[in-house]
């Protein structure tokens, strides 16, 4: 239906209904007009000239109202032919229908010279029209003209809903090419992210910078707000070529309270903003922008901010669910990591008080991936350096097998247990867990009962 209206607009402007209504004044000694679902005219009141003025006097409004009413409320008939104060004058209204709701009206007279029960009427017949129609051509023509129209609304209409349907179909794709392309983003995104496992400055920069120029921006920065105050500490920031956005140093003013949002704030051109908002954004020097909080728990509170400073810029949907798809992949990232280095931290506290010398080696590499503290005494060549060559002569090949041996470690002159395992490490990559006991006394005691 809501395409309808603009089609019955169309019909009217470009001449099709009075076109229409001239053949059958040419085919037939009719009076025609055209009305709308409200009954105001499309077209004009046409005939013979010199006798439509007549007919339009003649015409009973109350009873052309009733009639127009009651055929478009009915659900039985879409036309009717009804007497008039004139024995030889009727009056007709033909409705056509769009999903049973009234659209276009015709409203016809004719002048009948078959008439019959002249004596039934007040009013004599009237005389001097040379267009006269037999009552059965009246009801014919009116009947013809109803199907005509109904036809060719039909035939608009499926032009129309073909039109809109390929429409929705173009638009569909490009819809869905757009956020296959989104995705894929996302998905180089993550990737970015998953490469560098202690998320360094340099990879929040790329990430920063992916994100602005996909979406074409002006400014992209992660920055912290610590402690109770207004200060702004950027940790990584991106700005396109030949764009400015002072904000390296720690900023304390009430004007930046707005980048200490709560949720997720959405502002541009078209947004309803208050004088501090206002005031707040072009402290900042843009035009539009998008705060995201970035939940990292033990991190602090920290931010991520997009915005465009030399234009206009009214966010889409798309492109605020994209960033906020983007800033969640960086908090559960940020979060995570969090999360491994409290974990690894009370691992090695655990670690460093067993009793025991012991060290992690990746079985792809052979480096070692930890040292406690008394297997660094034992291989250290100075404080803080640990001899990798020594540990892997001493201990074996990284890909040892489980299991137990003893060994002597003749630098230190001690003899040791050895105790290799294998499991999966902190990162998830296999390693080879290995523990050594001094049995330097177990040994001595040994040697001496057997002499």
């Amino acid at each position: 239906m809501q395409d309808v209206a603009p089609l019955i607009q169309s019909l009217r402007d470009g001449g099709v209904l009075e076109n229409l209504q001239r053949c059958f004044n040419k085919m037939v000694n009719v009076f025609l007009y055209c009305v709308d679902k409200d009954g105001f005219p499309l077209t004009e009141f046409s005939g013979k000239e010199e006798e439509v003025a007549r007919i339009k006097e003649l015409i009973d409004r109350e009873q052309l109202q009733n009639m127009l009413a009651r055929i478009g409320e009915s659900t039985l008939e879409d036309q009717a032919i009804e007497t008039t104060a004139y024995p030889n004058l009727r009056l007709a209204v033909a409705t056509v229908r769009v999903e049973g709701k009234p659209v276009i009206s015709w409203v016809g007279c004719g002048v009948l010279f078959d008439e019959e029960d002249l004596e039934d009427y007040e009013n004599a017949p009237l005389e001097d029209f040379t267009s006269l129609i037999s009552e059965r051509q009246l009801a014919r023509t009116i009947d013809a003209l109803r199907d005509m129209t109904d036809a060719l609304l039909k035939e608009r209409l499926s032009v129309v809903n073909a039109q809109a349907a390929d429409r929705r179909s173009r638009h569909l794709e490009k819809e869905m090419e757009e956020k296959l392309i989104r995705e894929q983003m996302l998905s180089q995104l993550m990737q970015v992210i998953l490469e560098d496992r202690e998320l360094k400055e340099n990879t929040l920069f790329k990430y920063l910078k992916m994100i602005g120029e996909f979406l074409e921006l002006s400014v992209a920065a992660l920055y912290r707000t610590p402690g109770n105050n207004n200060c702004i500490e950027m940790i990584s920031k991106w700005c396109a070529k030949m764009v400015t956005w002072e904000m390296e140093e720690a900023v304390d003013s009430p004007d930046f309270s707005l980048l200490r949002t709560e949720k997720t704030l959405v502002l541009s051109c078209k947004s309803m903003m208050g004088a501090k908002e206002k005031e707040a954004i072009q402290a900042l020097g843009l035009k539009a922008l998008i705060l995201i909080p970035v939940e990292t728990g033990a991190l602090g509170n920290m931010y991520a901010c997009f915005g465009v400073k030399e234009k206009d810029r009214v966010w889409e949907l798309s492109e605020i669910r994209f960033l906020s798809d983007a800033v969640k992949i960086l908090q559960y990232s940020m979060a995570g990591r969090a999360r491994n280095d409290l974990l690894e931290a009370k691992l090695e506290r655990i670690l460093e008080h067993l009793g025991a010398a012991l060290c992690v080696r990746s079985l792809k590499t052979g480096d070692i991936l930890y040292a406690n503290s008394q297997m660094r005494s034992l291989f250290e060549k100075e404080p803080g350096t640990l001899d990798e060559r020594d540990v892997n002569g001493l201990l074996g090949l990284a890909a040892q097998a489980e299991g137990n041996r003893e060994l002597y470690y003749a630098q230190k002159k001690r003899w040791y247990d050895l105790h290799n395992e294998e499991i999966e490490w902190m990162d998830g990559s296999p390693a080879s867990l290995s523990t050594l006991r001094d049995c330097t006394g177990r040994k001595r005691n040994a040697r001496k009962k057997t002499t």
